[in-house]
């Protein structure tokens, strides 16, 4: 689990949210409950998917169709919004670790757990075969521990993904055929089960798997599918249909460890939540329309807009605490919860020079893809309704062609640059615009800005580039070089206060790993710096050109070396 992110929304539809659980292809992850109900997890569809027509039409599908699936294996389907903006999901979740969690912290499961592991998820992949389903996404972060047994996270609501390599979990869960049948779930239920008995991924464990279970699950890992057994064979094979024997008491401690962790997060959140707990999911509200749709639980998922899915967010990271309450309320987020459609601080442009006549320095879509920037000579930072094809706000009067335009990756906040003279040198000067608020920052980097009265003491460096970290958290300014003095400004959204200088010497083209690691580029050298103590953790020479590639959601970076293109992973 991790702490909800400052720019997470508190509730979605009667819902209080309480932590991240991860991430899977289409849908951000919440812990989340209601007053008097078992939790849950919400399902909350990426950015890139809510105004795609046919994912949009399968998610729909699927989520009708798990809803009345009713297996004590396979999470069960508990209230949905699907035709909301944001379309979400909550699914039943009882309190305990992921198999891959679980394996992560402990190392493999005991021998005498394997059995009940097996059986369960057995179950309930024949349950769902039966109703003539697939899951096409089992591995072991999608698999629960509870405290009576084993069960699948969700009925396979990835399918919804249009393209078939995007909704694969890792490849060692993947069977070589690929697509989605129930024989491409028995392989990943096999490689699933050895990664439990070997703690390493896929059938490299099988090995490990007790000689009671081996020929079964090697079976289960053939590459012929037609050789694999059925789930309703395997049931059989495990003795089931029945109740899996319970867990041997060190699993049952594992187990039962974070399950009290899990509750008393939850305690702890609605504790500092008060009133903002909803009301109860009613029945109603449970089942599909007669017109064969969920029916939606309240406009209040229209604040979900800004929800971004960047980055794999799985794993036993330490849990944050809750949100101080008595935390000073001067400490507002730099960055606010609003769409660019959704109202703006700034005035509508009086007029606008033709682009025939102006000079255009740079331009940037939202994470929807509703508004456009600008920045030009003449017009300075305009933001357009690009679906309507109409100016929507007049950012700033000035622009200037150092910095490229960006939009955080959460709420309608736009980064871009202004010019300025000082003592004849002129210079840009990033900002920030809060497009709903209508409110403008300077943002002056790692080096010593104006003083009240606005004058520059000594000659200001320029601007080059201003970039978000995925989530939204961190911001980064890069000035130009002057000799070994820092380079790089971290801001942290969540306060606008720059909390580090980091990159002495130039820094061409930084880029963020993840929300703690800036790749930057130094003459023929690439660094991976920690942004909070600016210490170097990786370098990679042979990089002939200044600009390179982070691959979104990885650890990974693609640079130009000659004539090639090079890729790495830092860690």
């Amino acid at each position: 689990m991790l702490a909800l992110h400052p720019h997470d929304p508190p509730s979605v539809g009667p819902y209080l949210l309480h932590a991240r659980l991860g991430e899977d292809s289409s849908a951000r992850v919440y812990l989340a409950s209601v007053p008097g109900a078992e939790p849950v997890a919400v399902k909350v569809v990426r950015p890139e998917y809510t105004t795609d027509a046919n994912f949009r039409a399968a998610f729909r599908r699927l989520v009708e169709e798990a809803h009345e699936l009713d297996s004590p294996y396979l999470g069960r389907v508990r209230a949905a919004d699907l035709e909301g903006a944001v379309p979400w999901v909550a699914i039943s979740r009882p309190p305990g670790p992921s198999l891959a969690d679980l394996v992560r912290e402990r190392g493999p499961l005991p021998a005498d757990a394997l059995h009940p592991l097996a059986l369960a998820v057995a179950q309930g992949l024949a349950d769902l075969h039966a109703t003539g389903r697939v899951h096409a996404a089992l591995w072991p972060d999608g698999i629960l521990l509870s405290a009576e047994h084993a069960l699948i996270a969700d009925p396979g609501l990835e399918r919804a993904v249009p393209h078939p390599e995007g909704r694969a979990p890792h490849p060692s869960f993947v069977a070589p055929e690929g697509g989605a049948t129930p024989a491409t779930d028995v392989f990943s239920w096999a490689a699933t089960l050895s990664l439990a008995a070997g703690g390493v991924e896929g059938p490299e464990g099988l090995p490990k798997v007790p000689l009671q279970l081996r020929g079964l699950v090697e079976a289960c890992l053939k590459q012929s599918p037609a050789l694999r057994p059925s789930a309703a064979d395997l049931v059989r094979m495990l003795g089931g249909p029945t109740d899996p024997p319970p867990w041997s008491s060190p699993v049952r401690a594992a187990v039962g460890e974070v399950e009290q962790r899990q509750r008393r997060v939850i305690d702890e959140s609605v504790r500092a939540a008060g009133t903002r707990t909803g009301p109860e999911v009613s029945e109603e509200t449970r089942r599909p329309s007669g017109r064969g749709r969920t029916i939606a639980l309240g406009a209040g998922v229209l604040a979900l807009l800004l929800v971004a899915g960047v980055g794999t967010l799985w794993g036993m990271d330490q849990l944050l605490g809750a949100p101080d309450s008595t935390q000073d309320t001067k400490d507002e987020p730099l960055l606010t919860d609003a769409g660019c459609l959704d109202g703006t601080g700034y005035p509508e442009p009086e007029s606008l020079t033709p682009g025939k006549d102006d000079e255009v320095y740079g331009l940037a879509f939202s994470p929807d893809g509703d508004a456009l920037v600008v920045t030009s000579r003449h017009n300075g930072t305009v933001l357009w309704d690009w679906r309507a094809k109409e100016p929507l706000a007049q950012l700033a009067d000035e622009a200037s062609p150092g910095v490229d335009p960006t939009f955080a990756p959460t709420g309608c906040f736009v980064a871009a640059a202004e010019s300025i003279t000082e003592d004849d040198v002129s210079a840009a000067v990033a900002h920030t615009y809060d497009v709903p608020t209508g409110t403008s920052t300077e943002h002056h980097g790692p080096q010593q800005g104006p003083d009240d009265s606005g004058t520059w003491h000594v000659d200001p460096r320029t601007a080059e580039h201003v970039i978000f970290s995925p989530s939204g958290q961190h911001m980064a300014v890069s000035l130009e070089g002057s000799g070994n003095a820092d380079s790089v400004g971290i801001i942290d959204t969540s306060t606008g206060e720059q909390i580090n200088t980091v990159a002495s010497g130039p820094a061409y083209y930084p880029g963020f790993v993840d929300d703690q690691h800036l790749i930057v580029n130094e003459f023929d050298t690439l660094h991976v710096l920690d942004t909070t103590t600016g210490e170097t953790e990786a370098t990679v020479q042979g990089a002939t050109e200044t600009r390179f590639g982070v691959v979104p959601g990885t650890d990974e970076v693609v640079h130009v070396d000659q004539d090639s293109l090079r890729w790495w992973d830092h860690t």
